[in-house]
């Protein structure tokens, strides 16, 4: 079970929640294990590998968690998240991001040298000549994938250019293409669950397709990954995919909750902050800005749910404080006391902690570095 890993215990006993000084961020571990092992449990049950990504939480010692559990090794973002996983052991990973230049290029290569299995994806020729050099670097053919657009139009081509790019990587010294990988990002932020449906079997139906296309070139196409915590709640519907990314679901958060993906109860992490201010019956201040709180969003106008306050409103963040709104008639706020906030998006606010702590029944039981927090290269 989660517990206290990665072990950085506080004390030898576990204290109360109240006691720690605010803002900081709880994290319920039996949350958190429930949440892996229902993941894990539909992924298998979809004949689908998990591989999941670590750029929620950052953490070496969640990121083994899930490998025990059964996911089929893990994904970051960047290279200095995957230096930090690949220190903890962590050899297979996903770096689901384009790496371009020659600095990037002798930086994989070392990688490999510690260890490092790694599957790159990419969507340009100058991505694929960085990535073949690291693999004649390193002297072993790297893994890649080719990136779909299949509409969020952030990284990814789609139609003649993708099977193009995926026939040329075929065809180059350095690499072994190993398949397709997209994003269905622009999903997110939509509450009707037909609608999302309607789009999760548009993507499935556009990687189809391309499978089709590319294998007709005599060229395999041995993983085809999607990625998403919300695509994920539909695995059911996925007929071309073989493996899936999601990140979210570890701790879950308020776009996944909107998007019915998740419930209230099953969100693990919180923000914790103190009423520092009522100057006036309608308002008030907390002291978690937009340095603990994600400012993505906002969702219904709000930066996160306050959760023993449903109707209270977050209407705006500064850098040290929430401003929040509150319905006529409510009952005067007593200043000093604590509020848990549920975030709009989680891996923001991950990535803005040096320590989060790890709680069950309301008692603190350890505190867990960030330790791949600020890898943004």
């Amino acid at each position: 079970m989660v517990d206290n890993s990665p072990k950085n215990e506080r004390n030898s006993m576990p204290y109360a929640l109240e006691q720690l000084d605010t803002p900081f961020v709880a994290v319920d571990v039996d949350i958190v294990e429930d949440n892996l092992r229902r993941m894990q449990q539909q992924a298998e049950a979809a004949g689908l590998k998990l591989r999941p990504h670590t750029k929620t939480h950052k953490q070496p010692g969640l990121a083994q968690r899930q490998v025990e559990l059964g996911a089929h090794g893990i994904t970051v973002a960047k290279l200095d998240e995957a230096e930090v996983m690949l220190k903890a052991g962590l050899t297979d990973i996903l770096i689901a991001y384009p790496l371009v230049g020659r600095a990037k290029a002798h930086r994989l290569a070392l990688l490999m040298t510690r260890g490092l299995e790694p599957t790159i994806s990419l969507d340009s020729l100058e991505a694929l000549k960085t990535v073949a050099l690291a693999g004649q670097l390193a002297g072993r053919s790297v893994n890649v994938l080719a990136e779909v657009d299949t509409g969020f139009h952030r990284c990814g081509l789609n139609g003649s250019a993708l099977v193009e790019l995926a026939l040329t990587i075929h065809g180059t010294p350095g690499v072994r293409f190993g398949g397709l990988m997209s994003f269905a990002g622009h999903i997110s932020g939509h509450r009707d669950v037909d609608r999302i449906t309607r789009l999760i079997d548009e993507e499935d139906g556009m990687m189809h397709d391309l499978v089709r296309q590319i294998t007709a070139h005599h060229v395999p196409v041995d993983d085809v990954s999607v990625g998403g915590t919300i695509l994920s709640h539909h695995l059911q519907r996925l007929r071309t995919a073989t493996e899936v990314r999601p990140g979210i679901y570890i701790f879950n958060d308020m776009g996944i909750v909107t998007a019915h993906a998740a419930t209230i109860d099953q969100c693990a992490a919180r923000v914790w902050a103190t009423i520092v201010s009522q100057p006036e019956a309608h308002r008030l201040v907390l002291d978690s800005g937009s340095k603990m709180l994600s400012t993505d969003g906002p969702i219904d106008g709000c930066y996160g749910h306050i959760v023993e306050h449903p109707d209270w409103r977050i209407v705006r963040l500064s850098e040290e404080h929430a401003v929040v709104e509150l319905p006529p008639n409510a009952a005067p706020a007593a200043i000093g006391s604590l509020v848990s906030i549920i975030p709009n998006h989680i891996c923001t606010v991950m990535n803005l902690q040096n320590t989060v702590t790890a709680v069950r029944q309301g008692s603190v039981v350890a505190s867990w570095p960030i330790m791949a927090r600020g890898g943004t290269q």
